[in-house]
């Protein structure tokens, strides 16, 4: 993958945080945080297309000891998530995407507003690399957008044009990534709805 495909979110970067509490308020950010207190002390995490890294600093304050593996395709997201940590020596950064995951099995693996990202067999690929990394008990967390009523795919439809205008993505639609997440792999433990039930926090654990 290209330097500059890699990079995508780079121009948007030092904004986003901005942008999604002006249009979500807090919204993004409990979403975030509603399962950590479902991770064990010690375990190893992975967090896959991390962003900004906002939830990181209660992650590893919530979680004695706990190891977080952090991938994400911006670089400047990266460097806004270093600089938000106060100390990061629990963290391992990783400049990639989901074809440079660590050789190694996770307690947890973490993907916000991250599957959005997909098309439904891109993400089938990605659900299957996700339950190849986790441990036999392992579990998944997934905070998202969905399709419940008319104003979200009103709203779905206004952000993937933004994010199209800014070179960002390809992709036009959410996939049903709910359906595709347990369709063999995983069952979902738990949910949790917020912003008028258009973000879902939801939590999976292998089959």
């Amino acid at each position: 993958m290209g330097a500059a495909q890699l990079n995508r979110f780079d121009r948007i970067a030092p904004f986003y945080d901005w942008l999604a509490s002006f249009v979500f308020g807090s919204s993004l950010v409990n979403a975030q945080e509603q399962h950590l207190d479902s991770i064990t002390d010690y375990s190893d995490v992975l967090v896959l297309g991390g962003g900004t890294g906002k939830f990181l600093s209660k992650l590893l304050d919530k979680n004695n000891g706990c190891r977080v593996w952090f991938v994400e395709a911006s670089q400047k997201m990266i460097d806004l998530a270093k600089r938000n940590l106060e100390n990061s020596d629990r963290v391992v950064f990783i400049h990639g995407t989901h074809e440079n995951l660590p050789d190694q099995k996770f307690d947890v693996v973490i993907t916000h507003f991250f599957v959005d990202m997909f098309t439904e067999s891109e993400l089938n690929v990605i659900t299957q690399q996700v339950q190849g990394h986790l441990k036999s008990e392992g579990l998944w967390f997934v905070a998202d957008f969905v399709q419940r009523k008319y104003w979200h795919r009103i709203a779905l439809k206004a952000m993937y044009l933004f994010f199209n205008a800014i070179r960002a993505l390809d992709l036009n639609e959410l996939p049903d990534w709910d359906r595709i997440i347990q369709s063999k792999y995983f069952k979902k433990t738990s949910v949790r709805s917020f912003y008028g039930s258009f973000i879902d926090s939801a939590a999976y654990s292998k089959r």
